[in-house]
C-alpha cells in the first residue's frame, strides 16, 4: 500500500492504492507515519518526496474503512510528523487531492501539481470535520475568505486556482510532474540540512504558533461531534 525507495538522499513515498484513488485507510496512514519516523532517524535521507500512484494524489479517507477515532489520531500524528520533521517534504500532486488528501498535501513543504490536478475539501458537505491542522494552515495560506469558502462550500478548484491563491508552489505539465518534483527534492537534499531545518521550524512557529495545540483542538472537535 505504501511504496518506498531511496536514492540521492531522497526518500520517495508513493501511495499505492490506485483502484481507490489512493484513499487513506488507518493501515496506510500508520504506514506513512512509520516511514516518516524512520526517515527522521536515517541520516542518509535529506529530503522526502510524497506522491501517489495512478490518476490521483489522494482522494481523502476511504469511506469503507471504519476506523473512527483511531483514524483521526493517526492523521493528526502524521501531520505532526510531516510538519515537525527537519527534513523538507515535497508533494507531487496529480489528479484529485480531496479532503484528508488535500490536508496531507498542506502538511508538506513544497507542493508541485500537474496542470490537471483538482482540489476539494468536502468534509462539511458530508458531515465531517477537517484534520491535519487545516483550520489553521488554510487561512494562513490562502486568507480567511477563501478558507471559509473552501471549507464551508466544499467546491472543487483547479491547480491554477491553487497556485494563484498561494496554496501550492508551482504547476507543471502533467507529463513532467514526477521529473519536476524529483528535481526539486534533489535540490533540497543537496542543501545544508541544518539551515533548512531551522528555516522550516521558524517559518512554522512564526506563522501559526504551536502546531500541537491546533491538532489537539481539531481532535477535540471531532470528539464533540461524534458524541452528538
Amino acid at each position: 500500500m505504501l511504496d518506498q525507495s531511496e536514492s540521492g538522499g531522497v526518500l520517495q513515498l508513493r501511495l499505492n492504492r490506485p483502484q481507490r484513488l489512493n484513499a487513506l485507510t488507518l493501515a496506510l496512514t500508520r504506514e506513512l507515519l512509520a516511514a516518516m519516523r524512520q526517515a527522521g532517524r536515517n541520516d542518509a535521507v535529506r529530503a522526502i518526496l510524497l506522491t501517489g500512484e495512478g490518476r490521483a494524489f489522494c482522494a481523502g479517507k476511504d469511506r469503507d474503512d471504519a476506523a473512527g477515532p483511531q483514524f483521526v489520531e493517526a492523521l493528526q500524528q502524521l501531520a505532526g510528523a510531516l510538519m515537525n520533521s527537519p527534513k523538507p517534504v515535497v508533494a507531487a500532486v496529480q489528479g484529485w487531492a480531496v479532503g484528508a488528501g488535500l490536508e496531507l498535501m498542506l502538511n508538506c513543504d513544497i507542493v508541485i501539481a500537474g496542470e490537471g490536478a483538482r482540489f476539494m475539501l468536502p468534509e462539511v458537505s458530508i458531515g465531517l470535520f477537517g484534520t491535519g491542522g487545516v483550520l489553521a494552515l488554510l487561512p494562513h495560506t490562502v486568507g480567511l475568505a477563501r478558507a471559509k469558502g473552501a471549507l464551508m462550500l466544499g467546491e472543487e478548484f483547479s491547480a491554477r486556482d491553487a497556485q494563484q491563491w498561494g496554496l501550492i508552489w508551482s504547476v507543471v505539465e502533467d507529463g513532467k510532474l514526477q521529473d519536476a518534483a524529483r528535481a526539486t527534492a534533489l535540490k533540497l537534499a543537496a542543501a545544508d540540512a541544518a539551515v533548512l531545518g531551522q528555516v522550516k521550524a521558524l517559518l512554522h512557529r512564526e506563522t501559526f504558533g504551536e502546531l500541537a495545540g491546533v491538532l489537539e483542538r481539531e481532535t477535540a472537535a471531532h470528539g464533540r461531534l461524534a458524541r452528538r
